[in-house]
């Protein structure tokens, strides 16, 4: 059973390349942070290596993949292969293995639910089942990076990669130059992976500015005023993580919240 983490109380900035640099040859998984709906991790694999198929019954569990080419078996449907930037959803109570191919090391991001367990080994099928409707967001098996910037084309846009009773996960893309509306969550803790391009952060008052690049994560608590602006050349691409409600504060006399944090 996995221990629950207590969310932090100050904003981070997580750079997946001081932490790969700061171990040695995979497989190795280190534990990053709780937002309170989710535990989320940094798994490393060498080519050729795969987890022990398994089951959850009462979560959906997804990854974000920062490195290299990743198989993923879910259920008895067709292997689904992802890579750099794209995002894999394994429904609940569906089976789920994954093996590392290619010719590099992969990384993926895990998110969990508090409580999770990985005890509950699960056999796959004799038989391959053709895969569920897939044309339509959000909770497609796979998002895969380059069908989203085809899809959407030129930037701004946002939309929904996934929705379910923990999580909403919104892919926003945005040209140099273009800007959020400063806002804060009165009652959630919110979280960002850059998977293209780069960022700026202002948050609360005073504090120092924080810069992104693809591959970096961003957290942000509760109540806490947040700016976010698309500094590089290009389309940049970060995968926005809230609860379902989402609840956006945009003005300091909103009767519906209290006023920010600094």
């Amino acid at each position: 059973m996995t221990q629950h983490q207590t969310p932090s109380t100050e904003p981070l900035h997580i750079r997946i390349s001081d932490i790969v640099a700061r171990h040695g040859e995979p497989p190795w998984h280190e534990a990053l942070f709780s937002d309170g709906r989710n535990n989320v991790g940094l798994i490393c694999d060498a080519p050729g290596l795969e987890n022990d198929a398994h089951i959850h019954n009462d979560f959906n569990e997804w990854w974000i993949v920062l490195q290299g080419t990743v198989i993923w078996e879910i259920g008895d449907y067709p292997p689904l292969t992802a890579e750099a930037g794209d995002v894999v959803i394994c429904p609940k109570k569906l089976r789920h293995a994954i093996k590392t191919v290619g010719s590099e090391n992969s990384l993926r991001l895990h998110i969990s639910a508090p409580w999770s367990n990985h005890e509950l080994p699960g056999d796959r099928g004799n038989i391959l089942q053709p895969f569920p409707d897939q044309s339509e967001l959000p909770n497609l098996l796979l998002s895969k990076r380059s069908a989203m910037l085809e899809r959407f084309g030129e930037p701004p846009w946002s939309d929904g990669l996934l929705v379910d009773d923990r999580n909403r996960a919104n892919l926003i893309g945005h040209g140099q130059g273009m800007t959020n509306n400063a806002h804060w969550h009165p009652d959630f803790n919110e979280w960002w992976t850059i998977l293209q391009g780069k960022l700026t952060w202002e948050i609360g008052e005073g504090r120092p500015m924080i810069e992104a690049k693809e591959g970096d994560i961003v957290f942000v608590p509760e109540g806490m005023r947040h700016h976010i602006s698309s500094v590089g050349a290009g389309t940049s691409l970060r995968l926005a993580v809230t609860n379902p409600e989402m609840l956006h504060i945009y003005t300091d006399d909103d009767d519906a919240a209290p006023p920010p944090l600094a």
